[in-house]
């Protein structure tokens, strides 16, 4: 039996899979996609993880019908798939790239989907759970967060006084991240592509210095011979690093768009992306990052399938 299809699909095309399976398809070639789909999932050919970030875009909508009828297909569809927290995915790349780098024995495996809510929720933030609900037994609470309806009542619950102010946080810190963004990519603007990459790079360097330290050290290395390496060398190794390789091309990919602005919502699409693109089969995205895909080769480098549209997805999984 082969081995099912990881297939992403951004927020909009979860929404447009809902229409069509509520039986009010968004456009008339979507009609029946939801039910050919389902028996796909139904027979396990077929698997849509969700993330954490699909949960709190779905937790946004203000209308509490909209919601019950998303969830109940990310119930229905995702059958409790998840995708892992980015923080543990870019830990074991960074681990792995640095095998590769030093010709040190590779580590352990990582499990990139799982089943359960909670797979998808970064350890540092289920640290915060736990610490908040001490008497509560975790290991029981994971088994019952992979039971059927579980997601579905986690995303039904009512708590509007909560998310007005988590909209209202969100909203802020992307117009934030986006003037920031537009900030940053006007002073790049003067330099070349090359030099572009080189920059993420190097932000990366200091961002994931601790994370570098920390497994080099298990090899009795340090973080002076990882940069002692050289620039050819540093800039192989960030291309080993899939989840941030996807990240760096598809932020400079959008930054050199001089003719869009930066939204506010790139950054959750890029940290969708960050991981669909390596770790999926498949993937539905806007039309802006399906094109992005094929200009940065990522969609050949990656050997993903990518479309504008779930209408494109029957005829070929």
């Amino acid at each position: 039996m082969a081995d099912p299809a990881y297939v992403f699909l951004d927020q909009n095309h979860w929404i447009y899979l809902a229409k069509d399976f509520w039986g009010k398809p968004h456009q008339e070639k979507h009609r029946g996609v939801a039910k050919r789909l389902l028996a796909k999932v139904e027979r396990d050919e077929v698997r849509l993880p969700l993330s954490v970030l699909h949960l709190i875009e779905l937790l946004r909508k203000g209308e509490h019908n909209a919601r019950r009828r998303l969830a109940e297909v990310f119930e229905l569809y995702s059958r409790g798939w998840f995708v892992a927290p980015w923080s543990e995915v870019v830990r074991f790349e960074l681990s792995a790239a640095l095998a590769r780098t030093f010709s040190t024995p590779a580590t352990a495996e990582l499990a990139v989907f799982g089943r359960g809510f909670l797979f998808g929720i970064a350890p540092s933030a289920r640290r915060l759970l736990e610490d908040a609900a001490p008497n509560v037994n975790f290991e029981v609470l994971d088994l019952l967060a992979q039971a059927p309806g579980a997601l579905f009542d986690l995303l039904t619950r009512e708590n509007e006084a909560n998310r007005l102010v988590q909209n209202k946080n969100i909203a802020q810190l992307n117009s934030l991240d986006a003037a920031a963004a537009e900030d940053l990519r006007d002073k790049r603007k003067p330099a070349s592509k090359e030099v572009h990459r080189r920059a993420q790079y190097a932000q990366y360097t200091v961002q994931f210095q601790q994370q570098i330290t920390n497994a080099l050290s298990a090899s009795g290395r340090s973080f002076q011979e990882f940069m002692a390496l050289g620039l050819p060398r540093l800039l192989e190794f960030w291309s080993w690093v899939p989840s941030l390789d996807v990240d760096c091309e598809l932020t400079i990919y959008r930054d050199r768009q001089w003719s869009r602005r930066v939204d506010g919502n790139d950054f959750s699409d890029i940290g969708h992306l960050a991981l669909a693109i390596p770790y999926c089969n498949a993937a539905v995205v806007e039309r802006f990052w399906s094109r992005a895909l094929d200009e940065t080769g990522l969609r050949a480098k990656y050997g993903i399938a990518s479309y504008a549209d779930i209408s494109g997805l029957c005829s070929c999984l």
